[in-house]
């Protein structure tokens, strides 16, 4: 609204990065030229840190506009949780295949992308911003990127930009290798007093397509004041300030403008603004209560060494007992409703010390952080307790049950391992029609499972890196290891996390909106558990149960001839992916139809019909009693109705 009035041509602080609006202080003009000189050099690893809102993004963006052409980027905005994910995202990016492929198949098919480009003069540039929010173990994952090299050069340059978390993440022993790998190492500094002005301006006149002082020197001054040379926090108050002068007809922003501004941003208030907030609201009638509080906090912490009991006691009878103490708070909360004052007497509502920290000044909290956080944690200890004490199972209908969000780690953890795998063994073969035989008490470990599975007419194959988006599509019953402690405590190190005495395999046989209905985890039950809370304990790998209804072998691939090619043909062509006679023999126009029908199964599209591309054959066609994982789901969708 205000752009006409002030003779400019377009928003000048909007937040969206954009590079012609960049201003470099010095600061950003010193990362940027570590940014250029580090990729020109072909160093591996770069890393720029700086605080929220200092312009990591749109320096980024700066810097890839100033680079000369012949670069293939991968820039990922969301960082994933997981190192497989991380691997993925990296393919996905680079138009690689990705979903449902090992690690091992990744790193491989990503190095021949990278040779190739090398190969082609082109250099390759991964940039990963927000990086702080990746963990230990996807940082790792992304040093051993830097293992793509040839005996000369690095393979792909890394540039991590984050938060000062990174920094603080990098300088950990855990990370010492990836710290010792990167070469150029920045962090951005806030703007000073003469670059806020000087950003200020610069953005006015970008916007006006000329010089235009419409901040005064005392408002601008107010700007630095307010948003700490914090450039985003600098575009969020002049874009106010310059409304709230369009408002009141103001030819230039003064700094009560600025003030006026910065009451809508909590962000830009001044500590001497809150400190006099504090004052000027200590006399508010619920205040006494807050007093009364803080009197009594140094009674709270001696009352946490004489047990939960004692503390209890005396916090009711300093505090929730107290009926003058009632009265006011409930005077207060009627008087901000604009209410009248309710009655108070023995039957009144009892406020909770919750209600009373919020109703607290942020510096009166801030004064009994040490006495809150005592009481946060027996506040979680009894909120476990409560938890531990109800039942994880809510009853559903056809004899399955819920668990109870939250409760997985303790039901893992309480598991044997030989329970969960002799259920899920015998939960996979009735899910075939398969009897479970004395055989199933033998098995002890994962090797011994796929063992007897298939010693009972089954295939089992093991996998490495899926999902469970790829499970859903194959439509197959699966088992599963999820590790147990996982998320109760102190997660588990590398080397306890891949020792099978730690995993519990649970058989995976449905899903249900977000929910997945396993077997094992529960005494001859079968339960549904959140998706969200498996994919935290599960180990992305599993044993996938199926049956070669059509008896090919497990490998069809191009050159292949018989019955087996035919059956191949005749069902690519049932699902509308080969429009040829079949003729037994595999040639190239089986091997498109193969890969074609891969690829719009998350597969890899190499066009070998492995147990995989064999599995979603079976999956997508009716005809098969598969026992598919689509509760409820009707018929498998044909070729024209791709999903």
């Amino acid at each position: 609204m205000y752009t006409a009035f002030y003779g400019l041509s377009e928003k000048p602080f909007a937040l969206s990065p954009d590079p012609r609006f960049l201003y470099l202080g010095g600061s950003h003009r010193e990362a940027l030229a570590h940014l250029l000189y580090g990729i020109e050099q072909g160093e591996g690893f770069i890393s720029i840190t700086g605080e929220v809102g200092t312009g990591k993004t749109t320096l980024c963006r700066t810097l890839l506009e100033r680079l000369d052409g012949g670069l293939e980027l991968a820039f990922l905005f969301n960082p994933s949780r997981t190192a497989l994910e991380l691997l993925q995202s990296i393919c996905a990016e680079f138009d690689l295949p990705a979903e449902g492929l090992t690690r091992r198949t990744l790193m491989t098919q990503l190095n021949n992308f990278l040779v190739e480009q090398k190969q082609n003069g082109r250099r390759v540039l991964l940039i990963i911003d927000e990086a702080q929010t990746l963990s230990d173990d996807t940082l790792e994952q992304v040093r051993l990127l830097s293992n793509l090299e040839t005996s000369r050069e690095k393979l792909i340059q890394i540039l991590l930009l984050g938060q000062p978390e990174l920094d603080r993440k990098l300088d950990g022993q855990a990370l010492r290798q990836l710290r010792q790998r990167i070469s150029v190492r920045w962090k951005l500094d806030p703007l000073s007093a003469d670059e806020t002005r000087a950003y200020v301006r610069h953005r006015l006149s970008i916007a006006a397509g000329e010089p235009k002082d419409l901040f005064s020197e005392a408002a601008l001054a107010e700007v630095h004041a307010r948003s700490e040379g914090i450039p985003r926090l600098v575009n969020r108050l002049c874009d106010r300030a310059l409304l709230a002068g369009y408002a009141d007809r103001a030819a230039q922003i003064g700094p009560d403008l600025v003030r006026s501004a910065a009451a809508e941003i909590p962000d830009a208030k001044l500590p001497r603004d809150r400190r006099r907030a504090g004052t000027a609201s200590f006399y508010r009638p619920w205040m006494m209560l807050a007093a009364a509080v803080l009197l009594i906090s140094t009674a709270l912490l001696g009352g946490l060494f004489f047990g939960r009991d004692r503390l209890t006691d005396s916090l009711q009878a300093s505090v929730f007992k107290s009926e003058d103490a009632r009265a006011t708070l409930a005077s207060a909360e009627a008087g901000a409703s604009g209410g009248g004052r309710p009655a108070v007497g023995a039957n009144a509502a009892v406020p909770s010390v919750g209600q009373l920290i919020e109703k607290m000044p942020e510096e009166m909290r801030d004064g009994l952080q040490p006495t809150l956080g005592q009481l946060g944690t027996l506040a979680e200890e009894d909120a476990a307790a409560a938890n531990a004490s109800r039942s994880p199972l809510v009853e559903q209908s056809g004899g399955v049950s819920a668990i109870a969000p939250g409760l997985l780690p303790r039901l893992l953890d309480e598991r044997s391992t030989r329970t969960a795998l002799k259920e899920s063994h015998d939960a996979a073969l009735a899910r075939f029609g398969r009897s479970a035989s004395s055989k199933s008490e033998r098995v002890r470990d994962a090797a011994s499972l796929q063992a007897s599975l298939e010693a009972s007419g089954l295939l089992a194959t093991p996998f490495d890196g899926g999902s469970l988006a790829l499970i859903r599509r194959l439509e197959h019953p699966v088992l599963l290891p999820l590790i147990a402690k996982s998320g109760q405590g102190a997660a588990l190190s590398r080397d306890a996390a891949l020792d099978e005495k730690n995993w519990r395999w649970l058989a995976l046989t449905g899903f249900d909106g977000d929910r997945a209905q396993v077997t094992g985890l529960v005494d001859d039950r079968i339960v549904t558990v959140p998706i969200a809370e498996i994919e935290a304990h599960w180990l992305e790998t599993g044993i996938i149960v199926w049956e070669s209804y059509a008896k090919t072998p497990r490998i069809l691939s191009e050159g292949a001839r018989g019955e087996s090619v035919v059956w191949l043909q005749n069902a690519l062509a049932e699902l509308r992916y080969f429009d040829k006679q079949p003729t037994g023999l595999y040639g190239a126009a089986t091997l498109s139809a193969v890969a074609s029908f891969q690829r719009e199964r998350g597969l890899v599209a190499d066009g070998i019909a492995g147990p995989l591309t064999q599995i979603a054959l079976y999956g997508q066609l009716s005809k098969y009693p598969v026992p598919r994982l689509s509760l409820g789901a009707t018929a498998p969708r044909r070729n024209g109705e791709r999903g």
